[in-house]
């Protein structure tokens, strides 16, 4: 499903409305920062388009829009993969996860007038670019088992940080022999766009941290080293000194859920369940 914002006052004929499911409707007084002052009001539908229709509907809206003022106005929609960006007789299909895809659509609005704060931004990452950067930021912080601790972000938590000058990894968790956690990696606009929560637990009380620690830590430093694994905990399976620990994904970096064990001697003796993705 596509979900994006069509504004009423942009289409020179509205029956194209007609065939599309509208979730919501807001109105908004125009200012100067919308740059249409023969406006009013701008009527805002928040519609969704099932892919199955989504090439159809963006043409129809492409031949609707005002041509009156082709530099003012735009739509766009937009699912977990693609984002459709409408002009008066241009569309551009983008690849979310592709910086210069957008690149070349904000050269075009640019050149017919549209106004460069208004324009949809690259708003993810390049998934290789993304998974490069997790593996050596995973590896330099908690897996390394020396690399300092930064301060505490939230009362009572323990905070690692790592940055190649360009995204910034932040890993915030609370606990030890029962954990709760958070790693979160900031873009080049430092804006939050991937997140993993984790909670994890050691189920034998005789199992002290650092014990636990001589298994997870080494296995966590393999992250990456499994091709068919994505870089969020350790390998598929690591055996080191009795203890064996495994771990299971499902999903992409975009979205994925996972869990992870260490066992010895074939008892389960630590478990944790992580999730996360993308965030928009």
């Amino acid at each position: 499903m596509y979900s994006g914002v069509i504004i009423e006052e942009s289409l020179a004929n509205k029956r194209v409305l007609e065939g599309l499911k509208i979730s919501k409707q807001e109105i908004e007084q125009v200012t100067e920062a919308h740059e249409t002052p023969w406006l009013e009001r701008w009527t805002c539908d928040t519609v969704e388009i099932p892919e199955s229709e989504i090439d159809e509907a963006v043409q129809s809206l492409s031949e609707s829009i005002d041509t009156e003022h082709i530099g003012n106005w735009y739509c766009d929609f937009r699912n977990n993969d693609w984002h459709y960006v409408v002009f008066s007789g241009k569309i551009f299909k983008i690849d979310r996860k592709k910086r210069e895809a957008y690149d070349e659509m904000r050269e075009y609005a640019l050149s017919i007038g549209l106004p460069e704060h208004q324009l949809p931004q690259f708003e993810g990452f390049d998934l290789q670019q993304l998974a490069k950067f997790l593996i050596e930021a995973k590896k330099q912080t908690y897996a390394s088992g020396d690399e300092a601790k930064v301060s505490s972000s939230r009362l009572g938590s323990n905070d690692y940080e790592y940055t190649d000058g360009i995204m910034v990894y932040h890993d915030t968790y609370f606990g030890g022999v029962k954990f709760i956690g958070e790693e979160v990696v900031y873009n080049a606009e430092k804006q939050p766009s991937w997140d993993m929560n984790y909670r994890g637990e050691t189920l034998r009380p005789d199992m002290s941290e650092a014990a636990m620690d001589a298994v997870l830590r080494p296995a966590l430093a393999m992250v990456g080293e499994d091709a068919d694994v994505i870089p969020v905990r350790g390998p598929r399976k690591f055996e080191r000194d009795g203890y064996v620990y495994e771990f299971e994904v499902e999903g992409t970096l975009e979205s994925f859920n996972g869990r992870e064990t260490v066992s010895k001697d074939g008892e389960v003796i630590y478990r944790l369940s992580c999730n996360g993705g993308m965030i928009e």
